[in-house]
């Protein structure tokens, strides 16, 4: 791992996608600036603008020789991890001229990962993107609190390293409290077709306790109005990735995995 080195995107046209009939758009790869992408949100095709957007979040250039730097060993080493952005990758659909990579609108300093949207939209574009967060400076820290990315503003504002993103939609769960990656939920009998229509889903582990939660937020509320709901565990629950919603075919249950 080179982390100050061009990395490539390959594009892998999809045997269903229209543009292959009507553009005969073969795989072909592109130079991308240095980065290194860890969790995708979402792409779509940009026909207006002959580009594919795709949306990650990750880290910018650094020194870092391996794989998630350093987050082995008893506890995360901060100073060791770089920052982790949302960015917006921009890469032309018929393989010329150059790509573009910048750190997607709305979320300048945040410090944001495991990016999620309605599933509804994943190739499609879409406002928000909801993610965890750890600060709102530009910092490598532990993630407490969850935001939504506002990624299709019009305006694209970069603040420098430290200063306060005073714009973002951010609930902090409080001193200890320690959130997961969260999953979202459509509602039941909703319109698919509005992205807000759902429900964020997070574990988050309240160390002062040593129990942890999951923190159920409405969509279409702001998050900075805090959870709906809080459904305690009996214990603390260990940090995971990667969550899935299950609903029982009875309307007894779901499951939250």
């Amino acid at each position: 791992m080179e982390g100050r080195e061009d990395v490539v995107a390959w594009v892998l046209p999809r045997p269903t996608s229209k543009l292959i009939k009507e553009q005969d758009i073969q795989p072909f790869s592109m130079k991308v600036p240095p980065n290194f992408s860890i969790h995708g949100s979402h792409a779509y095709e940009d026909i207006e603008n002959q580009k594919i957007v795709v949306m990650f979040s990750g880290w910018p250039p650094s020194d870092s020789k391996t794989f998630l730097g350093a987050w082995g060993g008893f506890a995360p080493e901060f100073d060791k991890i770089p920052i982790t952005y949302l960015w917006r990758l921009e890469i032309p659909m018929d393989g010329k001229g150059s790509t573009k990579l910048q750190i997607a609108h709305g979320s300048a300093n945040a410090n944001a990962e495991h990016p999620l949207i309605h599933p509804n939209f994943q190739t499609r574009k879409v406002d928000n993107v909801y993610a965890t967060i750890s600060n709102d400076v530009g910092d490598a820290t532990a993630p407490t609190g969850y935001v939504r990315l506002e990624v299709e503003k019009v305006s694209h504002k970069v603040l420098p390293i430290g200063e306060k993103n005073k714009e973002l939609d951010v609930y902090w769960c409080g001193t200890r409290s320690f959130v997961g990656e969260p999953i979202i939920v459509p509602k039941k009998g909703g319109d698919k077709e509005m992205e807000r229509e759902a429900y964020l889903l997070g574990m988050v582990y309240d160390a002062v306790r040593d129990r942890s939660y999951v923190a159920i937020f409405d969509l279409e509320k702001d998050l900075s109005e805090g959870p709906v709901c809080r459904v305690w565990m009996k214990s603390a629950i260990p940090h995971g990735l990667h969550g899935c919603f299950v609903e029982d075919n009875n309307d007894e249950t779901s499951w939250f995995c």
